[in-house]
């Protein structure tokens, strides 16, 4: 065994190279596609201080935002849900499709040149496997395939993912490094 030392679970040093170097650079399963069925319904998935908008856009299709209006950074929506339309900002009014095009500028005069920067929200890379939503928020990232590897997905092909659902979901914030909760479960 090799002794790993402590403070890689409390620096806040270690905690932020973990945000910059794993969770904005790595494919992360963030919901299972019949959490958010029908066109417009949305989940907000956060990790770190990041949280992103993952929205059903056609019937078949995903895609993910930052959860942050392009203005002010002020939130454009504080929990996951149904038949969105649009994400709104609260503050000033500004506006976004679901997927991600512009639709309203309230008072646009008071904001003279910046249609051309917040035409479109930016996007993180989405992927869905085995009935699996997953994004990666890094422009650069190799796709999810790429990431899993064959052996991984001919692995789990004979479980077949897809068909299974979820029967319950039990969230449980656990006020620990992300890592201690990992170890938790890896006993094997």
């Amino acid at each position: 065994p090799v002794k790993i030392a402590t403070d890689r679970f409390f620096k806040k040093e270690f905690h932020d190279l973990e945000v910059e170097k794993i969770w904005k650079k790595t494919w992360q399963m963030v919901c299972r596609e019949d959490d958010i069925p029908e066109v417009g319904d949305y989940h907000l998935y956060e990790i770190a201080h990041l949280q992103f908008l993952v929205v059903r856009t056609e019937k078949t299709t995903f895609k993910a935002f930052p959860n942050a209006c392009l203005h002010r950074g002020r939130s454009l929506r504080t929990c996951s849900g149904k038949r969105a339309r649009e994400f709104r900002c609260p503050y000033h009014g500004w506006n976004w499709a679901i997927d991600g095009s512009l639709k309203e500028l309230p008072a646009e005069w008071d904001f003279p040149g910046v249609r051309e920067d917040v035409n479109r929200l930016p996007e993180a890379k989405v992927a869905t496997w085995a009935g699996f939503v997953f994004i990666n928020p890094d422009p650069g990232a190799g796709s999810l395939e790429e990431f899993m590897g064959p052996e991984m997905i001919e692995h789990y092909a004979r479980i077949r993912l897809e068909n299974r659902y979820k029967q319950a979901h039990v969230v449980k914030v656990l006020r620990c490094n992300w890592k201690i909760a990992q170890e938790a479960f890896l006993e094997a």
